[in-house]
């Protein structure tokens, strides 16, 4: 493995008491693309929030643990978290551009931050346009307001936005799940170019877009770590039981970690609850006897 970019160590969070993610150990190496996985509810966004701290929005929450990014603590009480954000970009699911035109979408990160110089900001704007595959498509309709492209073009210029700041990392929850196939392959093939340059992290559910993109998989369930590791051996001979299920699609009646879980002792946030009521639904519909014609 490349030597660590992000290394995260007994990471732990609470939402009102509540565990979301438990003891999480993990090191996220250079200038590859590491893809988390799981089923809904597992914690996948809590783990990529926490790593930009847009974590410290959410109401009733606790953080304990490390996640060091270079080497430095960015939970610690001295983290810059303005510096750390321009270090970390990140993608949403839903495409959120500004409602303005597509230059000012791409030039407001580098104004924020002090540059002024109209030139410079031309050649950053075509720069990131180029990277996300718009330049040719927008080109001429740099003033047209960026609420008026199409998902998969908002989406592509969301990227842009991120890469304005000239970021170190890219995180990525969810990018093609609201888009159509040829603008999600548009997204995998930018993300599979620019790990040449950026630490890639991309939540996704699709089995097969991690399989397309990852270099390293982190699978979740339920808040823990259950299986980590380089996306080929995970893929091709998981060493977990329940890592083999997610990847097949397949569900079992019981798994150690379901009966350590009280739900209603509060062990858990409601929406880990909602997850595991489904899997146990999907079991008892895959079990059931086979109606005799």
């Amino acid at each position: 493995m490349n030597s660590a970019c992000i290394d995260i160590r007994n990471l732990n969070v609470f939402y009102d008491g509540h565990t979301a993610l438990k003891n999480i150990s993990l090191s996220i190496p250079h200038r590859q693309i590491t893809a988390i996985i799981g089923p809904s509810g597992c914690g996948k966004t809590t783990l990529l929030r926490s790593i930009n701290r847009l974590i410290d929005f959410s109401d009733g929450v606790k953080v304990s643990g490390e996640i060091l990014v270079d080497g430095q603590n960015i939970l610690g009480p001295k983290a810059d978290v303005t510096s750390l954000r321009k270090k970390i970009g990140l993608i949403s699911q839903k495409p959120s551009p500004l409602p303005m035109s597509v230059y000012d979408n791409v030039a407001y990160g580098p104004r924020i931050h002090g540059m002024r110089d109209k030139k410079e900001l031309d050649k950053t704007v075509r720069n990131c346009l180029e990277t996300a595959g718009l330049w040719e498509e927008l080109k001429d309709r740099l003033r047209t307001s960026a609420t008026k492209l199409s998902v998969g073009q908002q989406q592509r210029l969301c990227l842009a936005r991120s890469l304005a700041v000239k970021p170190e990392i890219l995180l990525c929850d969810e990018p093609t799940s609201a888009l159509d196939p040829v603008s999600s392959q548009n997204i995998e093939n930018k993300l599979a170019e620019l790990k040449k340059y950026y630490t890639i992290v991309i939540v996704t559910h699709n089995i097969h877009q991690a399989m397309r993109l990852a270099d390293y998989v982190v699978h979740l369930y339920l808040g823990e770590l259950v299986e980590y590791g380089p996306a080929n051996e995970v893929f091709q001979k998981p060493k977990e039981d329940r890592t083999r299920a997610y990847i097949n699609g397949t569900a079992f009646k019981e798994l150690e970690i379901d009966s350590q879980i009280n739900l209603k002792g509060k062990v858990c946030p409601l929406n880990f609850v909602f997850a595991k009521e489904a899997l146990e639904t999907r079991c008892r519909e895959e079990w059931k006897p086979t109606a005799r014609r």
